[in-house]
C-alpha cells in the first residue's frame, strides 16, 4: 500500500538535493554557453586545425551518451592514471566538469545556426559605417542570434535540468541522490521516487515560468533591432 504520510515525510530528506540539481545545470548552462559559442565561431570562420578538433569535439559529446561521459571521467580516469589526484576530486567537480563538456557540444550547434540565421546585409551596413568586423559581431551579430535563439536555450536548459538526475551515478548528492539513499533505507521505492519527480517537475516549471519571462522582456529589444 502507498504510504502518503511516509510519501509527505521524505520531502524534508530529498529536498536538499535541489542545490545540487540547480548548481550542476546552472553553472554548466553557463559554461557551456561559453565554451559553445568560442566552438561556433572557430567552425563559423573554419580556422584550420581547430575547426576540425571542434568538429571532433561536437560530435563525440553530441554521439555518446552522457551517462558514459560521466563514467568514463569518474572511473576511468582514477583507474587510468593510477594518481591519488583524480582519487581525490569531490564527485560534484566531475559532474560540473562533464556536464558543461557534455553542454559546450549542443549549444555550439544552437548558437552556430542562431549566428547564420542573421541577415548578413546587417554587416554590410554595419561595415560601411565604419564599425569593425568585432564590433559589428558583439553589438548586432551577437544580440540578435541570442534572442533568435532563447527558446532553444530554454528548452536545451531544461532537458539539462533532468540531465542532472544521471550525476547520482558517481554518487553525487542531488536530488536523484537523496531519493536513491531514500528508497534504498526505507524500501519504499515509489513514495521517494515519486516525491523526487514531483520535485524535478517543480524545479523545471519554475525555470519555464522564468525563461518566459525574459521571452517577454527581451521581445522589446527585437523590435529595437527588427
Amino acid at each position: 500500500m502507498f504510504d502518503f504520510d511516509y510519501f509527505l515525510a521524505s520531502a524534508a530528506r530529498i529536498y536538499p538535493g535541489i542545490y545540487y540539481t540547480i548548481l550542476i545545470a546552472a553553472l554548466s548552462f553557463v559554461l557551456g554557453l561559453f565554451f559553445g559559442l568560442i566552438l561556433a565561431l572557430i567552425r563559423l570562420y573554419k580556422i584550420r586545425l581547430l575547426n576540425e578538433i571542434a568538429i571532433v569535439y561536437i560530435s563525440f559529446f553530441r554521439g555518446t551518451p552522457l551517462l558514459v561521459q560521466l563514467f568514463v571521467f569518474y572511473f576511468g580516469l582514477p583507474a587510468s592514471f593510477g594518481s591519488d589526484f583524480f582519487g581525490q576530486i569531490d564527485a560534484i567537480y566531475y559532474a560540473l566538469v562533464v556536464f558543461s563538456l557534455y553542454a559546450s557540444a549542443y549549444l555550439a550547434e544552437i548558437m552556430r545556426s542562431a549566428i547564420l540565421s542573421v541577415d548578413k546585409g546587417q554587416l554590410e551596413a554595419a561595415y560601411s559605417l565604419g564599425m569593425s568586423a568585432f564590433a559589428s559581431f558583439k553589438r548586432i551579430v551577437l544580440p540578435q542570434a541570442f534572442m533568435i535563439t532563447l527558446p532553444n536555450l530554454c528548452n536545451f536548459f531544461i532537458i539539462q535540468l533532468k540531465n542532472t538526475a544521471l550525476a547520482f551515478t558517481i554518487t553525487v548528492h542531488d536530488l536523484m541522490g537523496l531519493a536513491e539513499i531514500e528508497a534504498g533505507r526505507s524500501s519504499k521505492f515509489l513514495e521517494a521516487y515519486l516525491m523526487a519527480a514531483l520535485m524535478y517537475w517543480g524545479v523545471c516549471m519554475l525555470f519555464e515560468f522564468l525563461f518566459s519571462l525574459l521571452e517577454k522582456k527581451m521581445k522589446v529589444f527585437r523590435k529595437v533591432y527588427a
